[in-house]
């Protein structure tokens, strides 16, 4: 009898995981115009948070646009976002749920008409965020003062990158 309690409990308790879909699960993504949530539902250690602009590499005046970032939290599923940098302005919330993790990849998509398509990596780490080096291929007027700045506080990390995206050959 207590074995046929335990059976009916349990298919109740799959059940009701099945109803809600795998996203309120495993993490909690959430849109909200220009800010996106990544933060996994089980967080260890300090929330992420990265914030910043897109601007016009040579004016430095911002863009409004659609930014499509795609995260892949194991091997086997990616997942993939867009967010509106509205006035230019975005925010992405990230965390790690597994203690051992050292990084995760986030890939960043931005397609503007007039501008070279954007698509490089942040690589998130618990001390902040990192741009991978193929921002001087797009970009060969990148400078080093704008890559990441990352300052630690006592619940979170903030980072703050600017997103320099460069005109088309043909548009200038």
């Amino acid at each position: 009898m207590e074995r046929r309690l335990f059976a009916k409990k349990a298919s109740l308790l799959a059940s009701g995981v099945l109803i809600f879909p795998t996203g309120i699960i495993l993490s909690t993504p959430e849109q909200n115009n220009s800010n996106l949530d990544l933060t996994p539902l089980f967080i260890t250690g300090k929330k992420i948070i990265i914030k910043g602009l897109i601007l016009d590499s040579k004016t430095h005046l911002p863009i409004t646009t659609d930014i499509n970032v795609k995260v892949k939290r194991n091997r086997f599923y990616s997942k993939k976002h867009s967010i509106t940098a509205i006035n230019g302005s975005y925010s992405i919330y990230s965390g790690f749920s597994n203690s051992d993790k050292i990084s995760e990849k986030v890939i960043i998509e931005i397609k503007i008409n007039g501008y070279k398509p954007y698509e490089s990596n942040l690589y998130i780490t618990k001390k902040g965020c990192n741009v991978h080096s193929d921002q001087w291929q797009y970009n060969p007027d990148f400078k080093s003062e704008y890559c990441p700045v990352n300052k630690e506080e006592s619940e979170f990390v903030l980072s703050k990158f600017n997103f320099y995206l460069v005109k088309n050959s043909m548009f200038t």
